[in-house]
């Protein structure tokens, strides 16, 4: 049961604290500005760089690529910076923790080819694989590897930047263990559990305020799998105050076979990018910089129209004013229309308030407390970071 006793203490705490950050909106106040994760980048110097932090590497007899031919896709399709995030409950825990370093793969199946699956009707893991797995070095490939898992005993959680791969089943014990280890994470697909469970955006506050190794959600996985997934994003973050506990969203390949592969890519703004990772016998490179791009916000998605359709425009500047937010594009003879969107705690969903490519704070209802904007063209779709507004 993903619910638990010691979650459900401090719902009331959360519920009290959004009542308290919107009582400073109700009295139709204007004296707002806008505050933006992205107002610290120097965007004459910014790169764009795809990532997939949620890929499944063949680990569970899904019939898909193994982790060398995961990262070989990934990377003949344009993706910088890669996550092999097997679940946990795939993981033999007494031969390994993740699927870490690519320098070590082979090293890796060598200790669990004769190891039998849990799950998988008494196959060994070379019984499952395609091939043996093979070496990969991310700096000869130009990428930044990220070690990382999803957490599946309870919430599926992506977990980054750390070697936590315990199947336990408990949230709190996953995400005090992710922080001891200094890592990251985001949920993903909540509305898995909004559907199966009933969670509300309340359990996620409570987790949100007790946990600041928790960066967002997702609101895509694969190519669609939950539709309620944006205006769930949108309910959680005008819960929490907007500005005051900002949350980042993701999209998800969730990729177990080639079907599910190049749907989402989460575009990491970084200066001089450079190949790496944090492992010790790997130079850093970026890596350390894609840490602090998860941390702060800095990055936005690119949902392709079509399978594999890589970005077709860029966001190039955000120009923050106090009182307005004006996006550029390259290429923008290829978008169709920006719309900026917020949630309305009136009619408890997320609507359009404005469109074009600038938004002033008088176009956002005063009971809003942020907007994102979406940028559309026929190869797909931007979708920003949240730009909060606070009081002056």
């Amino acid at each position: 049961m993903v619910t638990t006793s010691k979650l459900m203490n401090s719902l009331l705490l959360a519920s009290v604290c959004g009542i308290f950050f919107l009582a400073g909106y109700a009295d139709g106040n204007s004296d707002r500005k806008f505050w933006s994760p992205y107002e610290d980048l120097n965007w004459s110097e910014i790169g764009h760089y795809d990532s997939e932090f949620h890929t499944h590497p063949n680990m569970g007899d899904y019939g898909g690529h193994d982790p060398h031919q995961t990262v070989d896709r990934y990377h003949e399709e344009g993706y910088k910076i890669l996550t092999l995030a097997e679940h946990s409950s795939h993981i033999p825990h007494d031969h390994m923790n993740t699927i870490y370093p690519w320098t070590e793969l082979s090293q890796i199946y060598e200790r669990i080819k004769d190891v039998t699956h849990e799950g998988a009707d008494g196959q060994t893991y070379a019984e499952i694989h395609n091939e043996p797995w093979e070496d990969r070095d991310p700096v000869e490939l130009g990428m930044v590897s990220v070690e990382g898992n999803e957490l599946s005993g309870h919430h599926h959680t992506i977990s980054v930047f750390n070697l936590w791969s315990g199947h336990v089943d408990d949230e709190l014990d996953s995400f005090d263990k992710i922080e001891e280890l200094g890592g990251f994470a985001y949920f993903a697909h909540p509305g898995r559990y909004v559907e199966r469970l009933g969670l509300t955006a309340h359990w996620y506050v409570d987790l949100y305020l007790r946990y600041d190794i928790l960066i967002g959600q997702s609101v895509y996985n694969r190519e669609d799998n939950h539709p309620g997934d944006r205006a769930f994003y949108d309910k959680i973050q005008h819960i929490l105050g907007g500005a005051e506990r900002p949350i980042w969203l993701y999209g998800e390949d969730d990729m177990h076979t080639e079907r599910t592969l190049g749907w989402n890519r989460d575009v990491i703004l970084l200066e001089n990018f450079r190949p790496g990772s944090l492992h010790p016998d790997i130079q850093d490179g970026s890596a350390p910089d894609v840490m602090k791009a998860l941390q702060n916000g800095y990055s936005y998605l690119w949902k392709p129209s079509e399978q594999y359709n890589k970005r077709a425009f860029n966001i190039t500047d955000v120009e923050v004013e106090d009182h307005r937010v004006t996006l550029t594009v390259d290429n923008d003879d290829l978008v169709n229309e920006i719309r900026w969107r917020t949630h309305n705690p009136d009619t408890d969903d997320t609507e359009t308030v404005h469109r074009g490519f600038s938004i002033s704070e008088s176009d956002v209802p005063d009971n809003s407390l942020f907007v994102r904007a979406e940028i559309e063209g026929s190869e797909g779709t931007i979708y920003t970071q949240p730009f909060y507004l606070t009081s002056e």
